[in-house]
């Protein structure tokens, strides 16, 4: 009987413990990775628009802050002399006695005529425009010019003091010449530019003041509108008799409303008793991003204008109002 022979199996290489993707493994991971890679996508793209429009709407505040001091500042001013006799039995105790504001609703029709032959524009859409005036001196103004430094304009150039004192009765020994600064704000567009809140002003042109053009201070404030807060009567440096009764704000006009108002009889001169009457001034400046945002949300663009209307520009820029009232102190006197 023959021995059986040992089965012989044919030799076969090892099986390996990683096993590949299959196709379909391979289409769902992909998917899972563009998934990943959109949400991921749209969180980027989501932060970066909010981040331009949280820069835009920073730097639209700031810029809307620096506006309003600055013309708050010269508000502030508006109708001040240095006393230099006591206001007790004189009519006029200051170097300076006058129209404190002057404004227009749609500009002047020249910045560069004098106080007063100041005009208004038309009725249109433009912005409103004010002077203000006010004794400049070292103190409350920067002053310029080195060794023999002079009183500064809205612009920081140099006032002549030129003036004589309007001080009633005449002090005894005339004090020395004053400068007053006469400062008109106003909305400028120049072509191709961002508008601009601009300034006209009185200085030093060789050896005497004149009114020369305006010259831009702040870019970005699209509008200005104004309005004026009048009491019954002028204020006590202009009229000749004075009740305190009756020296109260009754009222907030813009410029064309003021001009209309029935002169309350205390001063000749019709213009110098109707503004006489200011004694605040409202102010309301709309301002506007420096550049475009692109891809904000819905409803990121309306603003309420300065007539409390709600606007939607298409412009692609951000726009918001600032509002505030200045009291013009210098025109509050008690006796």
């Amino acid at each position: 009987m023959k021995p059986l022979r040992a089965l012989h199996r044919p030799c076969r290489p090892p099986r390996s413990k990683a096993g590949g993707f299959t196709l379909v493994e391979l289409m769902v991971a992909l998917v899972i990775g563009l998934v990943i890679l959109a949400a991921v996508l749209a969180v980027y793209l989501s932060s970066g628009r909010a981040s331009q429009l949280s820069q835009a709407e920073t730097q639209l505040n700031e810029d809307g802050v620096i506006a309003l001091n600055l013309i708050q500042q010269q508000l502030k001013q508006a109708g001040y002399s240095q006393q230099i006799i006591p206001a007790s039995g004189a009519s006029i105790a200051g170097n300076f006695a006058g129209l404190a504001v002057r404004g227009c609703d749609h500009g002047f029709t020249s910045n560069t005529a004098a106080f007063d032959s100041l005009a208004c524009a038309s009725t249109g859409s433009g912005s409103a425009a004010i002077a203000i005036r006010y004794e400049a001196t070292k103190d409350n103004t920067m002053p310029v010019g080195g060794s023999a430094p002079l009183p500064s304009n809205c612009m920081g150039n140099g006032i002549v003091e030129d003036l004589d004192s309007q001080a009633s009765p005449a002090p005894a020994t005339a004090p020395a010449k004053h400068a007053l600064a006469d400062n008109r704000y106003m909305v400028t567009v120049a072509t191709g530019q961002a508008p601009m809140l601009s300034c006209s002003a009185k200085e030093k042109t060789q050896s005497v003041n004149a009114i020369v053009a305006a010259q831009p201070l702040l870019a970005n404030v699209e509008d200005m509108q104004i309005l004026y807060g009048v009491a019954s009567r002028p204020s006590l440096e202009l009229a000749s008799t004075y009740d305190l009764m009756r020296h109260q704000i009754v009222g907030y006009y813009d410029a064309a409303s003021v001009d209309a108002l029935t002169p309350s009889g205390a001063l000749a001169n019709a213009t110098e008793d109707r503004w006489g009457r200011v004694l605040s001034v409202r102010v309301c400046l709309t301002m506007r991003s420096d550049k475009p945002v692109k891809d904000a949300p819905p409803g990121a663009f309306t603003y309420k204008n300065c007539k409390n209307v709600d606007v939607t520009p298409t412009d692609g820029y951000l726009r918001k109002t600032y509002t505030t009232t200045v009291l013009l102190r210098n025109r509050m006197l008690i006796q």
